[in-house]
């Protein structure tokens, strides 16, 4: 089980896929280097993927983002580069996952770059959580209960590498390519706010910072 990485207490963390490849239309600039208290958004997802016991993290990309590569220069990261024209998530973690496969990576955490707050305690308990009977666990909030995703976070799943590379293919081509819908259908397990809060996590974890205003 060498894929797997661990911090103090033994708790078993997964290696992590942060997407940093989609525009940043809404930003006026790309995410990833958008500052937070004086550090770029990106660094701070590496960080708490770091102190929650994740050494093994994989920056999915565009093959043009030069001055990401500039950034992360001193960061012990992997890269892997989808270079599709369209801004397609689904396209983009198909690659990541085929990266993760070839490098023996059975399970993974998936980290979207623009959630600089997301908690460490509920990075090591979704990994806790995915066991020999579960294929992926997605945490969920009750303010984007209304939204499309229906309340589920899917960039912030815990989840097995080969079934989900299955699952995807199945649905690629398809009319209705939520990611969620698509994790969903999978041996899942979500975690609601009930439970995340009992573990001292705060809704601030699932905050997306879409605009130059969300960083307050």
């Amino acid at each position: 089980m060498n894929y797997l990485n661990y911090n103090e207490g033994d708790v078993l963390i997964y290696p992590a896929i942060i997407l940093a490849g989609g525009e940043s239309k809404r930003m006026g600039q790309d995410k990833f280097k958008m500052k937070i208290n004086g550090k770029p958004m990106i660094v701070h997802v590496i960080e708490n993927l770091k102190m929650a016991g994740c050494n093994k993290i994989l920056i999915q990309t565009k093959q043009n983002k030069t001055e990401l590569e500039h950034l992360l220069s001193n960061f012990d990261v992997k890269w892997n580069y989808d270079n599709s024209d369209e801004n397609d998530v689904l396209k983009a973690l198909l690659s990541a996952l085929n990266y993760a496969k070839n490098k023996n990576w059975d399970s993974v955490q998936l980290m979207p770059v623009d959630t600089p707050f997301v908690s460490q305690k509920l990075i090591q308990k979704l990994s806790d959580l995915l066991d020999e009977n579960l294929e992926v666990v997605i945490p969920s909030t009750n303010s984007s209960k209304n939204s499309p995703s229906k309340g589920l976070e899917p960039l912030l799943s815990c989840l097995k590498v080969k079934p989900t590379i299955k699952k995807i293919n199945e649905n690629i081509n398809k009319k209705d390519r939520r990611l969620g819908k698509i994790l969903s259908e999978m041996k899942c397990l979500v975690v609601d706010e009930k439970t995340w809060s009992k573990w001292g996590v705060f809704e601030k974890s699932f905050k997306n910072i879409n605009y130059p205003n969300d960083r307050v």
